[in-house]
């Protein structure tokens, strides 16, 4: 084997390695943004969850009822807003990762 194919089977491979390091440094990167997407999202909805229940063990008359039945309602249409704009932010975090990579890989 001459000198000019070792070079070149060498720098290919440090090549290689340096794009499956970019891919795994990108794919980490977005593996810890989509944890903490989810645990700012779960306490969120534990939040609310909790508000409800506190105004659920509240109430003791009709007027406390309907207050709570009020209350339930409005957390529904906000976790249901909220629901929304996350599957939105899931599906632009999904598409900046398909792009970020496909640059990578073109640019190899």
């Amino acid at each position: 084997m001459s000198n000019a194919m070792l070079v070149k089977l060498i720098d290919d491979s440090q090549h290689f390695l340096a794009v499956a390091t970019k891919a795994n440094q990108m794919s980490v990167a977005n593996v810890e943004a989509f944890i903490n997407f989810q645990m700012n999202a779960s306490v969120s909805r534990v939040k609310s969850y909790m508000d409800l229940a506190e105004t659920a063990f509240g109430f003791n008359d009709m007027a406390s009822y309907q207050a709570f039945l009020e209350k339930y309602g409005e957390t529904l249409v906000e976790l249901r807003r909220q629901f929304n704009l996350d599957a939105s932010t899931l599906i632009d975090m999904i598409n900046q990762f398909k792009t970020d990579y496909d640059v990578l890989m073109q640019n190899k």
